[in-house]
C-alpha cells in the first residue's frame, strides 16, 4: 500500500483544487489597514492560479513595502485576469505566504494568496476562466 509521502515522491497533486500554470501579467493590491486601507500596488505575473488561490511574482518590491506586509495578515485584490480583456476577473483574498528575496540586482516576492468565499457570479466567471486554461481551445 502506497502512503502520502510515496505519492507526493511521484509528483501526485493531493490538492482539493488544482493549480493551472499561467504567467499572465497582473495588479495586486494589497491593503494595509493601518495607513487608512492605503493599498500597495504592484504589477506582477501570476505564476499559477485554482479555484481557491493564485501564486503571484512581484519584481522591484521594495524593503520598506515587504516590511508592511509582514506586521499581520493582509487582504489582497489580484486585478486583470485573464489579461487584456473586457471582462476581467478580480479576486479578492488573503496573502497567506509570501517569499522575499532582496538581490542586488533587482528584490522578488512571491505572494500565495486565498482567495476569500466569493458570490455565485464571481466563482463562475473564475471556473469558466480555468476552464479555458484546461482546454486552450475553448
Amino acid at each position: 500500500m502506497a502512503s502520502i509521502h510515496d505519492e507526493e515522491t511521484h509528483g501526485i497533486e493531493r490538492r482539493r483544487h488544482p493549480r493551472h500554470p499561467l504567467g499572465a501579467p497582473v495588479k495586486v493590491r494589497i491593503l494595509v489597514e493601518e495607513e487608512t486601507f492605503t493599498p500597495l500596488i504592484f504589477e506582477g505575473v501570476c505564476e499559477n492560479i485554482s479555484r481557491s488561490g493564485a501564486l503571484v511574482t512581484v519584481s522591484a518590491m521594495s524593503g520598506k513595502a515587504y516590511r508592511k506586509l509582514i506586521r499581520r495578515p493582509r487582504f489582497v485584490r489580484v486585478m486583470n485576469l485573464p489579461p487584456d480583456e473586457p471582462k476581467s476577473l478580480s479576486l479578492f483574498g488573503k496573502l497567506i505566504w509570501y517569499d522575499y528575496q532582496d538581490d542586488q540586482d533587482q528584490s522578488v516576492c512571491k505572494l500565495a494568496i486565498a482567495f476569500e468565499p466569493m458570490e455565485e457570479p464571481a466563482a463562475l466567471a473564475l471556473e469558466e476562466y480555468l476552464e479555458t486554461l484546461r482546454d486552450p481551445t475553448v
